[in-house]
């Protein structure tokens, strides 16, 4: 029976692992989801400082000329305290002297023996007082980022701002790459006449990589029943996930179902209305009967190269990191065509690869059917046409998966 892809996604993503805990060093943790919330140790800005370089001085004692009492550095704390007639040169970042409450920036100033002069009677200055205030951006103890947020560049300033120099993460999955087919051969070796080489297990090996998950290759398995059977078997032993190419169809020689449930595994669906894709598998081992817990999967998704690298990004990343505790979807957004898009067979959800022009608009690649797999490396997006529909007219909108 096929079903949605919408269902499909339903279902994988109500089948994930359940989290674990792992420690990790700051420097290890780009990529990982966290396992637990983040909170401030202390106020940020942790005092009233400066947001220019300038004088600290008192409001009202704009325009007057004003003693200068010192140096104020950024990272060393202020010696004086001003008082009226005074004032203090400041650094940008630097602590603000007790009896300030203005910082004049430099530019609108000028020091000679000792005392700062206005350079020209102006209000415009007067607009901003040029402190941020502690407190200001981040109150002690509150929550700076929430567990099943995935690391990158802005979460590492945050937690190294806030002391964390070790980072409790979920701990990440194994997924086993595994091909199928006498027809493929790996990137080294010289195809026949009839052969062509392996490229869905590197392919969906970068991608796995990509999500964060341990990855283990497990090369290609010819199309024997009884290799496959035992090759199936090693990669779902030792890993979590299992992702498989190729065998899936409804061949003579199309082996993958059928061994999926002879290694103990429930097959979920296995074919989804969505091109290209067709033949998606999903397949789950439970702890024990009936819904209990996850504890490894399969996916087996069709051997032609665009298809499994969209069913990746549309089913399995997501999958992969929810395990892991995260939450993602592909970014969308919704665009209208540069030109007319037409397709003749509208029964299924297809997904086009697409380029997104500077002017808003996005156009569809040359592309010539789920082997093309030239044409995703020019793509910006993969563009949804829905079931049913066989036009897309110019400037009419449709919803873009964006994954880069």
């Amino acid at each position: 029976m096929m079903i949605k892809f919408e269902e499909a996604l339903r279902i994988v993503l109500e089948n994930t692992l359940s989290p674990e805990e792992s420690v990790v060093k700051l420097e290890d943790s780009y990529g990982r989801v966290l396992y637990k919330d983040v909170y401030a140790e202390r106020d940020m800005p942790p005092f009233d400082k400066s947001a220019v370089d300038g004088y600290a001085l008192k409001r009202e004692e704009i325009g007057k000329p004003l003693t200068v009492l010192e140096n104020i550095q950024a990272g060393y704390a202020p010696a004086k305290e001003i008082v009226s007639g005074t004032c203090s040169k400041i650094m940008t970042g630097a602590m603000v002297p007790a009896g300030a409450d203005f910082v004049i920036m430099v530019e609108d100033t000028l020091e000679e023996n000792g005392v700062m002069r206005l350079r020209e009677p102006s209000d415009e200055f007067r607009k901003r007082n040029n402190i941020c205030y502690k407190g200001e951006d981040i109150k002690k103890d509150d929550t700076l980022l929430k567990a099943g947020t995935i690391i990158t560049a802005a979460e590492t300033a945050i937690l190294a701002s806030s002391g964390y120099s070790v980072v409790s993460v979920s701990k990440v999955p194994t997924a086993g790459i595994l091909s199928t087919g006498d027809e493929i051969v790996e990137p080294h070796i010289t195809p026949s006449v009839s052969q062509i080489r392996n490229s869905n297990g590197w392919q969906l090996r970068a991608q796995a990589i990509a999500t964060g998950a341990n990855v283990r290759y497990y090369g290609i398995v010819s199309d024997n029943r009884e290799l496959l059977k035992e090759a199936l078997g090693k990669a779902t032993d030792e890993c979590d996930i299992t992702i498989i190419t190729g065998g899936v169809s409804a061949g003579d020689f199309d082996y993958v179902p059928e061994i999926i449930k002879e290694c103990g595994f429930e097959i979920l669906f296995n074919k989804v209305a969505v091109q290209p894709g067709k033949p998606s598998t999903f397949a789950v081992k439970r702890e024990g009967s009936g819904k209990s817990g996850v504890l490894k999967v399969i996916f087996a998704l069709p051997g032609n190269p665009v298809s499994s690298l969209i069913q990746f990004e549309m089913l399995i990343k997501p999958y992969i990191i929810k395990s892991m505790g995260g939450h993602y979807l592909p970014l969308k957004l919704s665009l209208p065509a540069a030109e007319d898009f037409k397709r003749k067979n509208a029964e299924r959800l297809s997904l086009i690869p697409v380029v997104i022009n500077s002017n808003g608009t996005f156009s569809a690649v040359r592309y010539n059917g789920s082997a093309h797999i030239t044409a995703m490396a020019g793509a910006d997006a993969i563009a949804e046409i829905p079931e049913g529909v066989t036009l897309i007219a110019a400037g009419e909108r449709a919803t873009l998966h964006l994954f880069r």
